[in-house]
């Protein structure tokens, strides 16, 4: 059972659900941003546990929107809103090169090198 009560309870369950949604980092799986937001989490609600009143009210209006944030960057709200143009994906200046850097990146991730990131 959580040990937080009413509105708490639910803002750390909706907080732990965004949090259970972050991807995992493929290049670098122990530097993964998922356990700095578990660890912020726990702070941060263990200092929630200990207001009241009206500061614990304008704390809990922080956290509902740090969750909407999270929620809007899980669900790539901004990359569906905000079209990146042809132009800066594939620039004419160096035709492929985030092709060849994404493909970079996954044969690192597949080699488990993490050094040898290069793109020519």
């Amino acid at each position: 059972m959580s040990r937080y009560t009413g509105k708490l309870s639910d803002l750390h369950q909706s907080y732990a659900r965004v949090i259970g949604q972050w991807p995992a980092d493929k290049l670098r799986p122990t530097h993964c941003y998922k356990n700095v937001l578990k660890a912020q989490m726990k702070t941060k609600f263990d200092k929630l546990n200990l207001l009241h009143g009206e500061e614990l009210s304008r704390e809990a209006g922080v956290v509902e929107l740090e969750i909407g944030a999270l929620s809007n960057l899980v669900s790539n709200k901004y990359r569906s809103q905000y079209k990146v143009s042809e132009a800066l994906v594939d620039p004419v200046s160096h035709k492929g090169y985030y092709t060849k850097l994404l493909e970079s990146i996954d044969s690192a991730v597949k080699s488990n090198k993490k050094t040898s990131l290069r793109v020519d």
